[in-house]
Order: C-alpha cells, then sequence, then structure tokens
C-alpha cells in the first residue's frame, strides 16, 4: 500500500511540473528568445574569421523549391572588403542568419539577369539601408541591363521607401542610402579576355565572359593576399572560365545533374506537363555537368572544387553525393557539396578551413 501510494504521489508530481511547465513555457521561452537576441544582434560573422579570402555561402539552390537553400547567392570577404555575388530570393535572410551586416556590403555583383539571380536583391538593398543607417546606396555592379533592373526595383519601392523615411526620420533611414545604384560594364568577347572592376587595398576581382545561351553572362575572379576565389556563375562548360581559373585556390562552380534532371524530366512528361519536361530538357543545355565542372578544375588546376546552384533540387539528405561522386570521377582534388551557411576560408597565412555559421 506504501509503494502503492508512493508511486501515486510521484505521479502527481509528474503531472503537476508537466502543468507547471506547459503554463509557463512561454515565459521560459521568452528567456531563451532574450539571451538569443543579445547574440544575434551583436554577432559579426568577420570578426571570428582570419585574414584572408572566405567564400560565405548565401544561397546555394536554384530557381526550383528547395526550403534548405536560398536563391543563388555567394558573399565573399577579401580582408576587410565585404561583396556579394547575385542575390536570389532568401539570400538577404540567410545573410542575416549567417551573422553578416549587410550594411557593410561595398558592392554587389551580378553574373547575369535571370530571374533566381536578382530576386532577392531588393531585400538586401533594404537591409544595407536599414541595418546601419547606410547613407550611399547599394552599389549593384553588372552586365548592361543591370541598370534597367536597378530602375525598376528603385520605382518598385518608392513608396515603401517613403514610408520609413516618415516613420522613422532621416537619421535612422537617412534618404541617400535608400534603394539602389548601378554600375554596368561591358562583357569582354575574346575567350581568356578579362576587365578588372576592382583594384583597393590589395583586393582585385576581374570578370569574364561564360557560355549561358542566350543570356549574357560573366564570372568573377577575386584576389586577395596571394589567395583568389573564382565564380563560375551560371554556364555550360567555359574555356573562358577554365582560362580565368587557372591555379585558383578556389573554384564555385554550379552544377545539374543529367541522371538526376532526367527523372523530373520523365516525371513531368508522365503528369502531362510537356511544358515542364521541355524545360528539364532545355536546361542541360546551358549548365554543367558535375563531371565537366570536375573537368574544368582538372585543366585549371585549382586547389579545390564547391558545387552549388543545384539542378534539381536536393531535399534528401545523401542526394548531393551523386554530384559530388560524379565531380571527383573527373577531379582529383576536394569536392564539396555547398550547403546554406558554409564558410570555406583561405587565410592569409595558407590552407583551408570550413565551418558552418547558420544561427537556426
Amino acid at each position: 500500500m506504501k509503494a502503492r501510494a508512493w508511486l501515486g504521489g510521484l505521479a502527481a508530481l509528474v503531472i503537476a511540473a508537466g502543468v507547471g511547465a506547459y503554463f509557463f513555457r512561454g515565459e521560459i521561452a521568452t528567456r531563451i528568445f532574450e539571451r538569443a537576441a543579445r547574440q544575434a544582434v551583436g554577432e559579426n560573422l568577420r570578426t571570428g574569421l582570419p585574414d584572408g579570402l572566405h567564400a560565405i555561402f548565401c544561397g546555394t539552390g536554384s530557381p526550383l523549391p528547395d526550403r534548405t537553400r536560398a536563391g543563388p547567392c555567394l558573399a565573399v570577404l577579401a580582408g576587410q572588403h565585404l561583396f556579394i555575388f547575385d542575390a536570389g530570393d532568401g539570400a538577404s535572410e540567410t545573410l542575416q542568419l549567417m551573422g553578416v551586416q549587410q550594411n557593410e556590403i561595398e558592392a554587389l555583383f551580378l553574373t547575369h539577369l535571370h530571374s533566381d539571380h536578382i530576386d532577392g536583391l531588393d531585400t538586401v538593398a533594404l537591409q544595407h539601408w536599414a541595418s546601419g543607417a547606410s547613407r550611399e546606396q547599394l552599389n549593384v555592379i553588372g552586365p548592361i541591363g543591370t541598370a534597367r533592373v536597378v530602375a525598376g526595383l528603385n520605382e518598385a519601392y518608392a513608396i515603401d521607401q517613403g514610408y520609413r523615411m516618415a516613420h522613422h526620420g532621416p537619421e535612422v533611414m537617412p534618404p541617400s542610402g535608400a534603394g539602389m545604384r548601378a554600375t554596368e560594364f561591358a562583357i569582354p568577347l575574346a575567350d581568356g579576355e578579362e576587365l578588372e572592376l576592382w583594384n583597393k587595398d590589395g583586393v582585385r576581382i576581374v570578370t569574364f565572359r561564360v557560355t549561358h545561351t542566350p543570356t549574357e553572362a560573366v564570372g568573377y575572379r577575386i584576389e586577395y593576399a596571394n589567395r583568389s576565389i573564382t565564380i563560375s556563375g551560371d554556364t555550360s562548360r567555359s574555356q573562358s572560365l577554365t582560362q580565368a581559373a587557372q591555379g585558383t585556390d578556389l573554384l564555385v562552380h554550379e552544377a545539374i545533374s543529367p541522371r538526376l534532371d532526367a527523372i523530373m524530366h520523365n516525371a513531368s512528361q508522365a503528369a502531362g506537363r510537356e511544358n515542364i519536361g521541355a524545360i528539364f530538357n532545355d536546361i542541360l543545355d546551358y549548365h554543367t555537368s558535375p563531371e565537366d565542372a570536375g573537368h574544368v578544375a582538372q585543366e585549371a588546376g585549382v586547389g579545390a572544387l564547391a558545387l552549388t546552384h543545384f539542378l534539381p533540387q536536393t531535399p534528401i539528405p545523401g542526394l548531393t553525393d551523386t554530384f559530388v561522386q560524379a565531380a571527383k570521377s573527373t577531379y582529383d582534388g576536394p569536392v564539396f557539396a555547398a550547403r546554406d551557411g558554409d564558410v570555406i576560408s583561405l587565410p592569409r597565412t595558407g590552407g583551408m578551413l570550413r565551418s558552418h555559421h547558420l544561427r537556426f
């Protein structure tokens, strides 16, 4: 009887504790949130990184829906200079969750004007302005047509900007920092031809043509402290890219899996979605297979290959192994399947470090 009474009392205590936890869980969650907020607001990713070049993956997805990947975006920290390359949907949110202060962005470079590479521009521009009371507009640098895109987005958000300035005042939201300004360049025409776009404080950025027919598209090479990162942008296998990437420490290259693309094509056809099936067939022409990305990396003698812009999407754990193994069949160096939140660091002193920085 005593044992039964003891157990009954214990059960009552457990139930009471459970009920108490239920009623107090909001307060507990609020305290946790308070602690996390203090840490998050004051966080700056750059403070924990050594001097050098850092590839910060703020969007590794494609136009296809994938809740684990934002649209195409790569941030590069070169010494004290922060740049963004492309800004797909969700890129700004990923940057925030990584502790990247968007008011510190000095320029945003576009590889081309496809929607999935520009549909996050507006949010990055807003955070560049609002998060640090920036007094200069976000400088968006890209091929001919960039000014038209920027003008359209500035007009689309003009009413919103007016509301924000009226609500918060010019000290919090300086009128001169609202929106974007465009800097256009003509794409180099010949393989091996480069155009220098930035040369300051030991940081050099050049652009070069890639093949993404019928779209005019470019890649970029960033150099600092005898380290370098080369970005393919969207392209089919490109001789110009191979030349530009010669000896680079890290090649960030897009990838489409023909095997997985065929599965999506066949599924679309079977469902009677002829137009979608045609798209999956067409995109093979202007993207690069992992095998060909590996060929480019091997021929250019790069230090490592990071795959991104996964086509099709990769919602199942382990699916990116299909890309990695295919690339390794043609390239004998390290191959990484990039994730949102990854950082690949190239310290001035040498070597390569990998880390992950998504808070939630």
